[in-house]
């Protein structure tokens, strides 16, 4: 099961607005270029970044001496993890901190830099369908409602959708990816 980060603003003229943040990196700032555009002069065209790790989520300053960033008051000069309900203060707007798991998407991925999901290689290679996917992904939402929690892969041989060699094989190609991607 996929997480995503909802920020959403509570304080000044755009109260109640919410981004909604699913991509494994994520750079916001008042620039239109940006991932997410806050629209506020005193935020820094690049003001941070968003980083998801596994199921953890963290920002990381981008300006040059991290003024202006704060996670539940504190000033944040480096890497640092949010939790939900965390306060995020960027120049003067604040931004609640929320955590939602959303299904997984099995889709091209497109993004610079993005390496795909585990289904997707699944799906590339024929070894299962949407349908299993959805199986899959009830299966992971079942445990973790008893406490338990298992990655799509471990689910998916679990369940006998796929047997040893075949996620080898899909987790071989997402490796392989990422080292074209992030250490070439």
């Amino acid at each position: 099961m996929a997480t995503a980060l909802i920020l959403t603003i509570t304080t000044g003229q755009m109260y109640g607005t919410e981004y909604k943040i699913t991509a494994r990196k994520a750079v916001v700032g008042s620039a239109d270029s940006n991932d997410v555009v806050l629209p506020d002069r005193t935020v820094e065209p690049r003001h941070i970044e968003i980083h998801q790790t596994l199921d953890r989520w963290f920002i990381v300053p981008l300006t040059l001496s991290g003024r202006g960033i704060s996670l539940n008051g504190m000033p944040v000069n480096s890497r640092s993890r949010v939790n939900p309900s965390d306060t995020i203060t960027l120049g003067t707007l604040t931004l609640q901190a929320s955590i939602v798991e959303i299904a997984e998407q099995v889709a091209q991925s497109t993004a610079r830099g993005m390496v795909p999901r585990l289904g997707e290689y699944f799906v590339r290679r024929g070894f299962m369908h949407t349908e299993e996917i959805d199986r899959i992904l009830q299966r992971q939402r079942e445990m973790r409602q008893n406490g338990h929690q298992a990655m799509f892969g471990e689910v998916a041989y679990e369940l006998g959708v796929v047997n040893r060699s075949q996620l080898d094989a899909a987790l071989s190609d997402q490796r392989n990816d990422f080292n074209q991607r992030f250490l070439d």
